[in-house]
């Protein structure tokens, strides 16, 4: 007599099917067939949850330094919808990412979200707002970014780099700095537009800007203030 299955041993069998029907359509529609499968089963996967591991653990660490000086409450965090929405959000980014300036940005949003939990809960729109744009920014926005948001402090070390103009665009004050960046200004120009969308830089392009060989613009917003405020290494 065959015993009835449990609701659990039911659970586990549609989900294996549905492992084994996934591969064959995978093995069926990929050039390597099989072979293609396993390698993302056996080598992605594991990467995949192998950053996610890190992170939660590096994450842990912060907020437990920050709990062991009194400067968070756990039990506070624990009962916040916005701070879980938050460290959610945050580590399924941390897991589709490996260039360290974006891991390291989310990390500080979630620190500082922890740090000033009135702030987080006023203003949750604005913080998930800063989380969904870390996904689309790359390390060369961010840069370009912290260098227009304070560029008096490094003005006078770029003054033997810039020629005498009277005025500069920003393209130029970019040519004369960045030289490797100059060679991919179709790139850069771009890369401003999307910024400038975003509401985080002024104008429409590295075409503005009045800028001197003694004194470089700022040229970030205040949403863009904020957002480099936030993902700053706390």
């Amino acid at each position: 007599m065959r015993m009835q299955q449990t609701p659990k041993e039911k659970r586990n069998i549609a989900q294996s099917e549905a492992r084994d029907k996934t591969a064959k359509v995978i093995a069926g529609i990929l050039p390597m067939g099989s072979a293609a499968y396993e390698l993302i089963t056996t080598i992605v996967v594991p990467l995949h949850e192998k950053k996610k591991r890190e992170f939660i653990n590096d994450l842990a660490s912060r907020l437990k330094r920050l709990e062991e000086e009194g400067k968070i409450d756990f039990d506070q965090l624990g009962e916040s919808e916005e701070f879980n929405t938050i460290i959610t959000k945050a580590i399924l980014l941390a897991q589709q990412n490996h260039q360290k300036e974006k891991l390291e940005a989310v990390r500080n949003v979630v620190t500082r979200s922890a740090l000033d939990l009135p702030q987080l809960v006023n203003n949750y729109d604005e913080t998930e707002y800063f989380l969904n744009l870390i996904e689309e920014i790359n390390p060369i926005q961010i840069y370009l970014l912290k260098f227009f948001h304070n560029p008096e402090s490094k003005s006078i070390k770029s003054e033997k780099k810039i020629p005498g103009n009277p005025t500069l665009i920003t393209r130029q004050i970019i040519s004369y700095l960045f030289p490797e960046l100059y060679k991919r200004i179709d790139m850069v120009s771009q890369y401003w537009r999307d910024m400038q969308r975003s509401g985080l830089l002024i104008g429409d392009d590295i075409t503005i800007g009045r800028h001197t060989k003694h004194k470089i613009q700022k040229l970030t917003t205040d949403l863009g203030d904020r957002f480099l405020e936030m993902i700053e290494t706390t």
